[in-house]
């Protein structure tokens, strides 16, 4: 029987998962092709200027997020439109206060640049260099 207890507790412990199951390198994890294309082509920071600070427009995609100046909303979905996506945008807040959920267009514009519409704003923007 004491023989038996180191075996049983070895066998037990090999049974146990001892983290989180990872995804294998370029696999999406269970994200949308859409939400994929989002995170890979149009996450970062853009203003008009390459030179961001000190303009009025700022726009931050993050993953999960956008920055629009001062107001930031969560992404609640994403689809596919011709040349970019769509953002669903909620929990919007600026400053504190609570804001409208919207719909914000994001496109490809040529050389890096995106034109974002929607949500009050239209906008050819570039990615920041500062």
């Amino acid at each position: 029987m004491t023989r038996f207890l180191p075996l049983a507790a070895l066998a037990f412990l090999a049974s146990c998962n001892t983290g989180p199951e990872l995804v294998p390198l370029g696999v999406s994890g269970g994200a949308s092709r859409t939400d994929t294309i989002y995170r890979t082509e149009f996450v970062g920071r853009f203003s008009p200027s390459p030179i961001c600070q000190g303009q009025e427009l700022q726009i931050e995609f993050a993953p999960e997020s956008v920055y629009l100046g001062e107001t930031g909303c969560n992404i609640a979905g994403t689809r596919r439109i011709s040349n970019g996506v769509a953002l669903e945008l909620v929990g919007c807040r600026a400053e504190g206060a609570a804001q409208a959920d919207r719909t914000l267009s994001v496109t490809r514009a040529g050389s890096g640049a995106l034109q974002v519409s929607g949500g009050g704003v239209d906008s050819t923007v570039q990615p920041c260099l500062d």
